[in-house]
């Protein structure tokens, strides 16, 4: 079952771009759904449309910046995989597992669904990631949607946007959470 209707906004603005069914296709560097949220660009490469509703992927590249808030996704895991920079990782299970590792070219993390995170771009860096279909689209509700090939300024987005966002994709935003370092 989709998470989103073939009228989701989140998906209309980007129509044609991906196939929308599970089909052989090619993207060349640059060619994916692009948002921008925060610094970051988020490109969107392949969708719960073309996986019969089991992944989505996408990339991020961001410069060295700030660290983005804590949230989890309580039906998404994620995974990335550093393809070129640092990035610096918080993970905590409100249990028993509490991190801060920084990852460099080549290393990789996984978030179950329900585990605290956020992260911190140290260099600019491109990471490749992937999660639970329908979760790639999170990126364009909360960002603007860009044609750029690398991240240019800064969208912050409104609060009601990102509250609309989490509600949709079953994220909670956690402002206050502090990390264990």
């Amino acid at each position: 079952m989709t998470i989103f209707t073939t009228d989701d906004p989140e998906k209309v603005a980007f129509a044609g771009i991906l196939p929308a069914s599970p089909k052989p296709f090619i993207l060349r560097d640059g060619e994916g759904e692009k948002s921008l949220v925060f610094d970051q660009l988020f490109e969107i490469i392949l969708s719960a449309d073309e996986t019969e509703d089991q992944y989505g992927a996408w990339t991020m590249k961001a410069p060295k910046g700030d660290r983005i808030p804590a949230h989890k996704h309580l039906r998404t895991h994620e995974f990335f995989y550093v393809v070129d920079g640092e990035l610096s990782v918080w993970m905590d299970d409100e249990a028993d597992y509490h991190s801060m590792t920084t990852l460099t070219t080549g290393d990789f993390g996984y978030v179950p669904a329900g585990t605290v995170h956020a992260f911190r771009t140290e260099a600019t860096t491109k990471v490749f990631g992937a999660g639970t279909a329908g979760f790639e689209r999170f990126f364009h509700a909360m960002g603007q949607k860009t044609d750029a090939t690398e991240p240019e300024g800064i969208y912050v987005p409104p609060f009601e946007v990102m509250r609309a966002a989490g509600e949709k994709y079953a994220t909670v935003f956690l402002p206050e959470f502090e990390f264990r370092d």
